[in-house]
């Protein structure tokens, strides 16, 4: 049976800079599985967030693939691809990028509405996930009342709401200590056992990628053999 959610088939991304050409990705290949935690390392300059990006139909690949249930994702229309974002696609930043103006709750329901669901709908759904990241309690306080850790959880409830069956993380954790950090993965770990989620995290902390499913790492352009599989 085949398992496979995303498969990207000999992916290249180069950029323009004045009179010179910049190769970011060559030939890369990678296949995601259906509920796999996946993390993507490597350093800063190496091309994770545009590999992400190319996933996430925020660019489009300077030649090769990128096939999300078998379909070429990058053949959609732009609207197409808005929808496909919106219904199958999470994203998760450094940054929280939290609404400051609006409470967790409604941070958390936001997607929902822009999607057209109902408020009593989205207001339900949204509890019940940031349930699910432990912090009812924290529900109708502002982001400036809540810890990093605790802005970091909602930002994960507010891309998970919509029940995405892919999440696109890059570096989550980056602005977090250790002990936060450790229990955003761990959070992470069990969202995707409630839910089956599949996740790509991109992050620079070797220590905290090898708790994942699997590791690979981004050089030059390629993706490296995995580094570690946790059983």
């Amino acid at each position: 049976m085949n398992n496979s959610l995303l498969t990207c088939k000999g992916i290249s991304k180069t950029y323009q800079d004045g009179e010179n050409q910049v190769k970011v990705l060559s030939e890369l290949d990678l296949n995601l599985n259906s509920h796999e935690l996946l993390a993507i390392t490597g350093r800063s300059g190496s091309g994770k967030s545009t590999l992400l990006h190319l996933l996430g139909t925020l660019d489009e690949p300077s030649s090769g693939e990128v096939l999300f249930k078998g379909q070429n994702i990058h053949q959609l229309s732009k609207g197409k691809q808005a929808d496909f974002r919106n219904n199958e696609l999470g994203f998760i930043y450094q940054f929280h990028h939290l609404l400051a103006e609006f409470s967790a709750l409604e941070n958390v329901m936001m997607p929902l509405l822009i999607a057209g669901g109902s408020k009593s709908a989205a207001r339900a759904s949204a509890l019940a996930m940031i349930d699910s990241v432990g912090l009812c309690e924290r529900a109708h306080h502002k982001p400036s009342q809540l810890s990093g850790g605790e802005r970091q959880r909602i930002a994960i409830a507010r891309a998970l709401v919509n029940k995405p069956s892919l999440v696109l993380a890059d570096e989550p954790t980056g602005n977090l200590d250790s002990e936060n950090a450790l229990a955003i993965f761990e959070l992470l770990k069990s969202l995707r056992d409630q839910q089956g989620t599949s996740f790509v995290v991109v992050t620079h902390d070797n220590d905290l990628a090898s708790r994942l499913d699997r590791v690979v790492n981004l050089t030059s352009g390629h993706l490296a053999k995995a580094d570690s599989v946790n059983e």
